[in-house]
């Protein structure tokens, strides 16, 4: 299948078999794909910074892997590279990609963080859902369908989240009994956690609802985007912008949802949690010091911008703690 070769500096929209020029016709296929059967149900957004050689297999067999056991139906990929170093590799990554999904593939001409990425990589998505998604995530076979349940099930409901392996403080979206960490790449270790999310996705539990979502993966509508607005630029590395949000939406009338039948996987090898402070996400490298650096400062910011009270905010909207 053809696709054109873009430059670095370039938004290269990519689709199954096409590319096309996005520098000279942003606009115009902007338009084409907001209306009209020609718009993708699903745009999984997908900030990226691949350092090194791990971060862009993580990319590949974790994140895009599981992305297309998900695909029975057209999404649209938007990947956000925000000029990592293996710019050649990530490229390969793309191609690769574009055979199975549209693909939109943009690179920041510098370095912005990961909440100025996402917000671009939601600008330039032309789903009507936006699946905001950290890359060194994993969604098992039938987890897609089931967050898009639990919002085709309420109107009112404007996001949804999935339950998780772990590294969370909550009780929400935390799963009691995980699947082991994973151990490697291999196809027996990520069929392991596969099997053990389509098993949950058989279960078809009720969603429940939330104060606020993890944002390691969180399926959003777009109106909610059009009308809460994007994520606050001024939390940059992310932390605490997912409860930030969600007082937003909340505040304009919306609903969240954690749904207790859709797994996604999240997190780098177990050997990796154990060298590398960085070695489970794919950011600018960063240290212990620097991360400790970067969550004070985002507590800080929302006590400033709602209110010390906001700190305290349950997710489980029931009022149980977090």
């Amino acid at each position: 299948m053809g696709i054109s070769e873009h430059g670095p500096r370039d938004h290269a929209r990519q689709g199954r078999g096409r590319g096309r020029d996005a520098e000279k016709h942003m606009n115009q296929d902007k338009t084409q794909s907001s209306a009209g059967p020609s718009r993708p149900s699903v745009s999984v957004i997908i900030p990226i910074y691949s350092g090194d050689a791990y971060l862009s297999e993580m990319l590949d067999k974790l994140c895009l892997a599981g992305l297309r056991l998900n695909a029975g139906k057209r999404i649209e990929l938007v990947i956000v590279d925000d000029r990592s170093p293996l710019e050649a590799e990530t490229a390969a990554l793309v191609r690769a990609a574009g055979e199975w999904a549209d693909v939109v593939y943009h690179r920041n001409q510098v370095n912005l963080g990961y909440i100025r990425s996402a917000n671009k990589g939601m600008a330039l998505a032309s789903g009507s859902r936006f699946l905001l998604c950290n890359s060194d995530t994993r969604l098992a076979p039938g987890a897609l369908a089931r967050l898009e349940a639990a919002l085709d099930a309420d109107p009112a409901a404007g996001m949804a989240g999935p339950m998780t392996n772990g590294g969370y403080n909550t009780k929400l979206q935390q799963l009691a009994e995980p699947p082991a960490q994973l151990e490697s790449f291999s196809d027996d270790e990520l069929r392991r956690f596969d099997d053990f999310g389509r098993a949950l996705a058989a279960r078809e539990l009720r969603p429940v609802p939330a104060n606020w979502l993890i944002s390691f993966c969180t399926l959003i509508r777009r109106e909610i985007f059009e009308s809460v607005g994007p994520l606050d630029e001024g939390f940059k590395y992310g932390y605490l912008e997912e409860l930030d949000y969600g007082i937003r939406a909340r505040a304009a009338g919306w609903k969240l949802a954690a749904v207790p039948d859709a797994f996604v996987f999240h997190g780098g090898l177990r050997t990796k949690w154990k060298l590398s402070p960085n070695g489970s996400c794919q950011s600018g490298g960063a240290s212990h010091l620097r991360t400790f650096y970067r969550v004070a400062r985002s507590y800080i910011y929302v006590a400033r911008k709602h209110g010390l009270q906001a700190l305290s905010t349950p997710q489980d909207i029931q009022g149980t703690p977090a």
